[in-house]
């Protein structure tokens, strides 16, 4: 018993749900939660998952907090989703941890990769070096906040050392432009609405800034609009996400009356 139960919520992932989730199918429990999709995905995730729950569709996150209620978590919770992988001498390394009764941590940071267009490298401005997906449900926090709707309450945190292994934990995202600029426009469109409900007339300043911020964020930081073709386009696209969403809150803004 390793103690953990892997969850994710789906939509439409018919293409890529099956391999996701043979990648996950060593935990104690599979969870998935079905927005009601139009192909499919239900039959797919019925057929691996060990426990299914199709729920009402929604663009964001509106749904997260009442989606965990229906299920008893094991000690664990693993926050994956349909573009999720783990190799497994990663896996390894995580069941040795979570079945310790004397591992007394209760967030562990895998080493992570993120694939954009296929491609993931130095060059990449989502190349991120750790990912904390895995948290005991105990100091869990949900929130309806779009990309933030998992976090913790505690500073008891593990990170398994890169050098210790070479097993990734992975995310596949964005294969081709459609994809990428499609879920932009659903993401930017909800995470707007949420500014302005959050900080009303502030929200056009906030979004500003993360725009600003993220601009710094190639330009100095990480420097990868400077690593090449690759680099260039790839910031190129990391940015587009905020100058969309500083474009509708400005939109929203001009036009809420």
């Amino acid at each position: 018993m390793n103690n953990i139960t892997v969850v994710l919520e789906v939509y439409n992932e018919e293409h890529r749900l099956e391999k996701c989730l043979k990648s996950f199918d060593w935990a104690d429990e599979l969870v998935v939660f079905v927005k009601k999709s139009t192909d499919n995905t239900l039959n797919i995730a019925q057929k691996y998952a060990t426990h299914v729950y199709e729920v009402d569709y929604c663009n964001g996150s509106e749904n997260v907090i009442n989606n965990f209620k229906l299920h008893q978590f094991k000690d664990w919770c693993f926050c994956i989703t349909a573009s999720s992988l783990i190799d497994f001498e990663l896996v390894n390394e995580i069941i040795k941890l979570t079945s310790d009764k004397m591992f007394n941590y209760d967030v562990i940071g895998l080493p992570y990769q993120m694939h954009v267009f296929n491609l993931s490298g130095s060059f990449s401005p989502w190349n991120n070096q750790y990912k904390y997906p895995l948290i005991r449900k105990n100091v869990l926090i949900l929130s309806t906040e779009l990309h933030n709707e998992i976090s913790w309450d505690s500073n008891n945190i593990y990170r398994i050392n890169t050098k210790t292994t070479q097993g990734r934990f992975k995310h596949f995202t964005h294969e081709n432009p459609d994809v990428f600029f499609n879920k932009h426009i659903r993401y930017v469109k909800e995470e707007a609405i949420y500014y302005q409900k959050t900080f009303n007339r502030k929200a056009l300043r906030k979004s500003f800034y993360r725009l600003v911020r993220a601009f710094a964020f190639v330009l100095i930081k990480r420097r990868t609009l400077f690593k090449g073709k690759d680099g260039f386009i790839l910031s190129i696209a990391y940015l587009s996400y905020y100058i969309m969403l500083l474009t509708y809150v400005w939109y929203n803004n001009k036009h809420r009356n």
